[in-house]
């Protein structure tokens, strides 16, 4: 079950550009994971949740997290200040996650289930 949504989740309040980069490592992570015989990816499920402007749990902002790293070494230009400005948040709120004892990172707040994208 998802934890219960806070504010300071990084994509909602990422640029069109941030989320492109960010559907675009998560897309390439996923390619690379089915080549290497991987029928069904983690890569999945961030996504779409991406691609549906909804928050990410933990675990797949570590995924994310991963995905940039390994995008942002052969990203095109235009794709990494945003990527890196991305991967820093992500970065600050996998930390903060840790020192919250694992407390879910979502997008909303109380108990609204629209994303922070979506109630702006």
């Amino acid at each position: 079950m998802t934890p219960p949504p806070t504010d300071d989740h990084p994509l909602p309040s990422a640029s069109h550009e941030e989320a492109w980069v960010a559907h675009a490592a998560l897309l390439a992570a996923g390619q690379t994971a089915v080549d290497g015989g991987d029928d069904d990816p983690p890569h999945v499920r961030p996504l779409g949740r991406i691609e549906r402007k909804r928050s990410l749990a933990p675990e797949e902002l570590a995924l994310l997290r991963d995905a940039l790293i390994d995008y942002l070494g052969d990203a095109p230009v235009r794709d990494r200040a945003p990527g890196r400005a991305l991967l820093r948040r992500v970065i600050d709120r996998l930390d903060a996650a840790d020192v919250e004892d694992g407390v879910g990172i979502d997008a909303g707040s109380g108990t609204d289930d629209r994303s922070a994208w979506e109630r702006t």
